[in-house]
């Protein structure tokens, strides 16, 4: 008999980028606009849209692709690129500085608090601004609908959350005000909820990839991928790209795309514009130019990959493609856009893992990053599924006998509870290397709120609204699938201390037995005054059909990292007195001499998955040498304090 209770083998957790919205007038169609109004009783303002688009971002006709309830507690802002060229005047952020919260959206509407200034259409120069922190990247294939059970709701939360051996969810506490009141008895007469937090998600991981250290550190830049095998120009150098400010979830172009990318195509912007790293050395900007291969650097070319989820070059001027990820840095107008189209195998540019027995393990294609950190983290959500049943959501499952058998109430439900844990950044994170072991990734992250599908909640045509991802079932269920999910094939095996190496203070250290790096971006969650009467929604029939509650307005809304901490321990048997003479002289080793872990995987081939993590601008601040009381083997038990941290990663992935 099947189970009836929530089994861990039966969930699922994927994650996904934070992307944000940018919905301009007279895009997508030529008729796309919105009217706003206000809600009477209420501090509100519902912005509704109705010029008929059916493209892109919107299905059916005006629906907005996003699923119900999920935008609840974003930011939304009113743009005006030249001011007063649109209607929004009174709104305008770079004018006003007025920003808005969303409460609600669902199909063509999105509710915002406080009420608006201007009330009705929108016009050419009108922009909606959705920030991408706690807003994941949408998903161009998802379908809404009015009815829970005929809709097929979901984002871009679809990507490998790794080898995780373990993982906790943030823990959501509201913190309730208790009050007695004088002359009314003993027992407690107010009792209200306050705020909303979640906190303490940790996920412990296998590295079989650097993914998870792109959120550890902040910014991504990529080798120059010009002639990497198959890649097509989007625009050539010098062209028609606009552009593209540090944050932008878009590029625009100024005329028609030479080479219009798809959906689920990747885009690279080519920039030799240098981004300089902090050093002691000397001054960056005549320093080493890092192409790849460099350990010892101090600038890099602005390349950037990011993943396709939109086109919009429907009508007019409206030439965009719109990405998955912010931006990490500006880029100047003319830049040069190319695309890698993603292929099964080694076409078209994308990865690929070799299988050849000569050689095994080479990536064809392969793709060189470099992480660093920054002054911003990207932030992420986490998509978390559970069921009684091995089955797919009701709305969209693919593996019921027949439609409906397992309809919510019925004797096949499988009582699928799906929640979205969004706006998540890292607060610390290690990364450990034992001998004769594999390196192991530790992340502690907090959310600003969580996401819960409430289809199953409503009155009639119940089902599961948001079609949850299933790595294996529905979603890296195929070796192109894999890839787009940010698991090639046969790229899934972690990486092991063994097949590594350690360089410092110049020569190359044979003896460590233990390496932990660790750091802390010290995030702090932020409440701020934002909600108001009449803007939290219930349901008076008695079940709350609110995904987040209280329109989000309970939890913080803002999460904000903080200073960089690192420290490094390095377990050494001792066989010389370099150590000790670094230690005392108290000297600070700057990046001519970096701290270096290299790790491969196994075999034959000269291009296999590596990364190098790179510690520079460091100090020793213990090297104890005691003399152990067994008579073996002296070791010493490294501290060292470093400035700076980046990680280099040679692999299948195109973006992490």
């Amino acid at each position: 008999m099947p189970s009836t209770v929530y089994k861990g083998d039966l969930a699922e957790v994927t994650f996904g980028h934070e992307s944000g919205m940018v919905i301009t007038h007279d895009h997508w169609t030529n008729a796309q606009s919105w009217t706003s109004a206000n809600v009477a009783n209420t501090d509100t303002t519902t912005i509704t849209f109705n010029g008929g688009a059916t493209a892109g971002l919107f299905s059916g006709t005006d629906e907005l692709k996003y699923p119900v309830g999920l935008l609840a507690g974003c930011t939304l802002r009113m743009m005006q690129p030249t001011p007063g060229t649109g209607n929004f005047d009174l709104d305008d952020f770079a004018i006003t500085g007025n920003v808005y919260t969303i409460t609600h959206n669902a199909g063509s509407v999105i509710t915002v608090t406080p009420q608006m200034k201007f009330i009705g259409d929108s016009a050419a120069g009108d922009n909606i601004v959705i920030d991408a922190l706690g807003c994941p990247a949408w998903d161009n294939a998802m379908d809404y609908h009015a009815n829970a059970q005929s809709s097929n709701e979901s984002v871009l939360t679809d990507q490998f959350v790794g080898l995780a051996a373990t993982i906790t969810l943030p823990e959501t506490k509201v913190e309730i005000l208790r009050s007695h009141v004088v002359g009314i008895g003993r027992d407690v007469v107010v009792q209200v909820p306050q705020k909303i937090s979640n906190e303490g998600g940790t996920l412990d991981t296998m590295m079989n990839s650097a993914r998870w250290l792109y959120y550890c550190l902040g910014n991504e830049a990529v080798a120059d991928i010009t002639g990497h095998g198959g890649d097509v120009q989007v625009e050539p150098a010098g062209a028609h790209t606009k552009a593209i400010a540090m944050g932008d979830n878009y590029i625009e172009f100024s005329s028609t795309m030479t080479s219009v990318p798809a959906v689920n195509n990747f885009i690279c912007v080519i920039d030799t514009d240098p981004v300089y790293f902090p050093t002691d050395n000397y001054d960056p900007t005549a320093g080493t130019l890092w192409t790849g291969a460099q350990t010892s650097f101090t600038k890099a070319e602005r390349n950037e990959m990011r993943r396709v989820i939109g086109i919009d070059e429907t009508v007019g001027t409206a030439r965009r493609i719109y990405v998955d990820d912010p931006f990490c840095f500006d880029h100047a107008a003319g830049t040069e856009v190319r695309k890698i189209i993603l292929d099964a195998g080694g076409n078209t540019g994308s990865p690929n893992f070799d299988i050849t027995a000569a050689n095994y393990g080479d990536i064809t294609n392969k793709n060189s990053r470099l992480l660093f950190s920054g002054w911003h983290l990207p932030s992420f959500a986490i998509e978390t599924s559970m069921r009684t049943r091995d089955i797919g959501s009701y709305n969209a499952a693919t593996d019921l006998p027949t439609d409906g058998a397992a309809a919510p109430g019925s004797a096949n439900d499988s009582k699928q509870l799906t929640r979205i844990y969004k706006g998540c950044k890292v607060k610390d994170w290690s990364l450990t290397a034992d001998a004769d072991a594999e390196a192991k990734l530790s992340i502690n992250f907090d959310a600003l709120m969580c996401y819960t599908d409430t289809g199953r909640l409503e009155n009639s045509n119940k089902g599961d609204r948001y079609t949850a991802h299933r790595m294996f079932e529905n979603t890296g269920n195929g070796p192109l699938e894999r890839k787009l999910a940010g698991i090639a094939p046969n790229t899934e095996k972690p990486f092991m201390f063994y097949n590594g190496s350690i360089t410092a203070f110049g020569q190359t250290m044979a003896q460590v037995t233990n390496f932990n790096l660790t750091g802390n971006n010290n995030t702090v969650t932020h409440y701020t005054v934002r909600g108001s009467s009449g803007a939290e929604r219930r349901n008076t029939a008695g079940d709350s059909l609110e995904q987040i509650p209280f329109g989000g307005s309970r939890n913080p809304a803002l999460i904000v990292e903080g200073k960089n901490e690192y420290e490094l321990s390095m377990t050494i048997i001792v066989d010389d007195p370099l150590l000790w003479h670094e230690f005392r002289t108290n000297r600070e080793r700057n990046d001519s001499n970096p701290i270096t872990l290299t790790m491969t995987k196994a075999g034959p081939g000269t291009d296999r998955e590596q990364i190098v993590v790179i510690i520079d601008d460091y100090i020793i601040a213990e090297a104890p040498l005691q003399i152990p009381d067994d008579k073996g083997v002296i070791k010493s038990e490294l501290k060292i304090k470093p400035k700076h941290v980046k990680v280099i990663s040679h692999d299948a992935l195109l973006h992490c």
